[in-house]
């Protein structure tokens, strides 16, 4: 636990002690038991400052770039993976107010997550949505005070049972914006993107979480939009300019593969925990699988590293890759440690269970694995070149 906390490199800012990580892994074990987002965990979340950790110094941030964040990721996920999910999707959230918000947007919203420790959630998906996000049923559209009206509902919204406020991806009228693109892509610039008040009137979330098999500590959630009205100042963005939103975190390097390298991580040290309570150090065959999970996790951390380094120009292509190895390289080494523990790792109460379905939640999260195999596909050219 000391090596995570000591690759953290926070500058200062916040050194997490023992008594955070404490936090943090208690209450993964009580939300896994409860389905619901651990009080504690949560205040330790707000009370850290890493909520305004990629906040610009202006607005009362630490500034942390992407290859900072990745890194506390990855160590929160090691501790309480629903924490870290909940961490990564606000700095997702962060970024992007930065890159586009105006600057009265980013002097309002900013301080408030820097300073006052809100958390912010992304309400996206929708029931009978595709993963592409391209098939939406929550609109906005214009009022006659010049505002915006926002209808709908949205599903398995990570932090939606304790967000603060939202980032809510809407349907614009029909001849608003220019049409879908053809071919995979991650949203349409026929939509957009708005900053909504948790308190704001109509936003409803029902009690309670959804009653998840991972990931139970998120607050992952429904959100209801029902007539909520918003000003002009309430839109980030719209356009083309919203794809370009949604690609975001990706072209800056900030990974979701960070949560996957740090449940890999927790699920190799659970192995080694029980080879030392055992003595099984000089037996060749666990030696050479936790070898194994070892090779597994410095691989999945080197690519969430090489992320934020190299060329910008291919780094979304290269950020769907790290997502898709990262996540992979999770459940494999969970799959492994669970044959190493023998029958121990099938009891329901064994801690490996709860990481492995934190491990598998994460293919099906921001974009889910099949969707990123569609976008790597979806960029080669099929036109033979004059050398084939």
């Amino acid at each position: 636990m000391e090596r995570r906390r000591r690759q953290m490199n926070l500058r200062g800012h916040f050194t997490p002690g023992p008594e955070f990580g404490e936090t943090l892994r208690a209450g993964a074990r009580r939300a896994h038991e409860t389905g619901e987002v651990d009080a504690a965990s949560l205040e330790a979340l707000r009370r850290s400052g890493l909520l305004g950790m990629m906040v610009h110094e202006d607005h009362g941030g630490w500034g942390y770039p992407p290859a900072t964040a990745n890194t506390v990721i990855e160590a929160v996920a090691a501790d309480n993976p629903s924490i870290a999910i909940m961490l990564y999707l606000h700095c997702a959230v962060v970024v992007r107010i930065e890159q586009y918000g105006t600057e009265a947007q980013k002097k309002h919203w900013l301080p408030r997550v820097a300073r006052g420790g809100e958390l912010v959630a992304s309400a996206w998906s929708e029931p009978g949505s595709t993963a592409d996000k391209r098939s939406l049923s929550t609109t906005a559209q214009r009022d006659t005070a010049g505002g915006w009206e926002i209808k709908g509902g949205k599903t398995f919204s990570t932090s939606a049972t304790v967000a603060d406020f939202f980032i809510v991806l809407v349907q614009l009228p029909a001849g608003t914006e220019t049409a879908h693109a053809t071919g995979p892509t991650y949203g349409g610039s026929d939509q957009a993107l708005f900053l909504v008040e948790a308190a704001a009137p109509g936003v409803q979330v029902p009690p309670g979480a959804l009653d998840m098999a991972g990931m139970r500590g998120s607050g992952t959630g429904m959100v209801q939009f029902q007539d909520v009205t918003v000003a002009e100042s309430n839109l980030l963005c719209s356009g083309s300019a919203t794809t370009e939103a949604i690609q975001l975190p990706h072209r800056l390097g900030l990974t979701l593969g960070a949560v996957s390298v740090g449940l890999a991580q927790a699920a190799h040290e659970t192995a080694l925990g029980h080879a030392r309570d055992r003595g099984l150090f000089g037996e060749p065959r666990f030696q050479r699988q936790l070898a194994s999970t070892e090779i597994a996790v410095r691989s999945a951390r080197a690519a969430v590293r090489d992320l934020t380094t190299g060329p910008a120009d291919d780094r979304v292509l290269r950020a769907y890759c790290v997502k898709v190895f990262a996540s992979e390289t999770g459940e494999t080494v969970c799959g492994t440690v669970r044959g190493l523990l023998g029958s121990a790792g099938y009891l329901q109460a064994h801690e490996i269970n709860r990481i492995s379905h934190d491990a598998e939640a994460v293919t099906h999260m921001g974009p889910p694995t099949h969707l990123c195999l569609d976008l790597i596909a979806g960029r080669w050219d099929p036109a033979p070149g004059p050398d084939r």
